[in-house]
């Protein structure tokens, strides 16, 4: 199922420490990894499906886009 970023953010934080490695044996939405790299933790995602994967890479790039204007 598809979960809310925010929520999926919620248990990372409570789950893991910055630059910990979480695994997500099923990305599909890639919510996951975006909220992983929001909050600086490492990712390990398996998806079989390279339309998936394709949508995943452009989500975050724009996480790293985001990152780079806060910094700037």
């Amino acid at each position: 199922t598809v979960n809310p970023l925010e929520f999926i953010e919620r248990i990372i934080k409570v789950s893991s420490n910055e630059w910990d490695i979480v695994l997500d044996c099923y990305l599909w939405s890639w919510t996951t990894a975006v909220a992983c790299k929001k909050l600086n933790r490492n990712f390990i995602g398996i998806e079989i499906n390279p339309e998936y994967v394709e949508l995943a890479e452009s989500r975050l790039r724009e996480i790293d886009k985001i990152k780079q204007q806060r910094l700037f």
